[in-house]
């Protein structure tokens, strides 16, 4: 595979120029700011294959006219996919005795960060004094709590971003079990839903390339156990990678290949309302020679990433070609790439 990524500038009601530097491939996942409490504000660019196109918006949601709102939605749409977030106000959570907790009303914003902190998750460290709940989905979100005690309720804060379709509750906030997690809303956003969070990272697992290795390794280890162990050790290895985990834009965001003519639409994430725009009718034609001359790759969008403050896009291309595997790499005397 060759990775391919250029910048554009977004231009209203049409489509995007040529920017005139070209923002670098990020090599690892880069958080909004400490990496041990933050979400991921970039993820890397050097994935080999991706079975579709991620379609991903940083940026902020912006209530109409300057003015100030409550509650507002904010919506990407690309082609035929639309993706809506309900925005609300700062709220938090007061106890009621034998009842309901009580939200209180959102405080007015004219924008709002769109970030996962903001979103339904966080982890419940009061419902019991012997462990803490992380909500699977969202460790970094706010509003997860299990049990309606004074200590875990009161002055919570309550998510800013949520499904429209799925709004928290109050008679839904605290789910009793921890067991129940999976009934809780997913947590709503544009932005890189992270590898650790459920489900995606349940796709992970042994590349193909590396399942010998994995083997044998499996194998030498399992000598260390005890004849009771060994048996389940060696019968159930590491499930085989789903290579849908290598997507991570949103949900609703993941979309099959684009071809770089469509157009984007967005709802109150520009201060000027609605605002829309069309990727560039561009696709690079990426050559590979390994050895037996220039070839034509399959060339396809990985990703386009909206920097919506900014007013750009990068889009990174995909060409890849088949190659006799791994072990032949030794043999590779040529490797020449072309763009044109």
């Amino acid at each position: 595979s060759v990775l391919l990524k250029r910048t554009f500038n977004i231009v209203a009601g049409k489509p995007c120029v040529r920017a005139e530097v070209n923002r670098l491939m990020v090599p690892g996942d880069v958080p909004w700011e400490n990496p041990m409490n933050s979400t991921v504000r970039f993820e890397s660019d050097f994935i080999p294959f991706k079975l579709a196109t991620d379609v991903v918006l940083n940026g902020k949601a912006h209530a109409p006219s300057g003015s100030q709102a409550t509650s507002l939605t904010a919506a990407l749409e690309v082609a035929n996919h639309r993706k809506e977030v309900q925005v609300i106000g700062d709220r938090k959570v007061l106890f009621a005795n034998k009842q309901p907790p009580v939200f209180t009303d959102p405080v007015p914003f004219s924008s709002m960060d769109l970030r996962y902190e903001r979103a339904y998750g966080g982890i419940d460290v009061y419902s019991d004094k012997k462990t803490s709940y992380a909500y699977p989905r969202n460790h970094l979100g706010v509003g997860f709590i299990v049990e309606n005690t004074k200590q875990g309720i009161d002055n919570l804060a309550l998510p800013n971003l949520e499904d429209p379709n799925y709004l928290l509750t109050p008679d839904r906030l605290c789910i009793a079990e921890y067991k129940h997690w999976q009934n809780q809303p997913m947590p709503a956003g544009f932005g890189w839903f992270s590898k650790y969070w459920l489900p995606r990272a349940e796709m992970a697992g042994i590349m193909p390339a590396d399942r010998p290795v994995e083997q044998k390794l499996r194998k030498a280890y399992s000598k260390f156990l005890s004849q009771d162990q060994k048996g389940p050790y060696l019968e159930h290895g590491i499930r085989d990678m789903d290579f849908r985990f290598f997507n991570g834009a949103s949900s609703g965001l993941v979309m099959p290949y684009l071809t770089g003519d469509e157009e984007i639409g967005t709802h109150n994430l520009d201060p000027e309302g609605d605002f829309s725009f069309s990727l560039p009718d561009e696709k690079p034609e990426i050559g590979l020679d390994i050895g037996d001359g220039i070839n034509a790759t399959d060339v396809v969008i990985h990703t386009v990433m909206i920097h919506m403050e900014e007013r750009q896009l990068d889009i990174v291309w995909r060409g890849a070609l088949p190659y006799p595997g791994p072990d032949w790499l030794v043999e590779m005397k040529r490797l020449e790439i072309i763009i044109t």
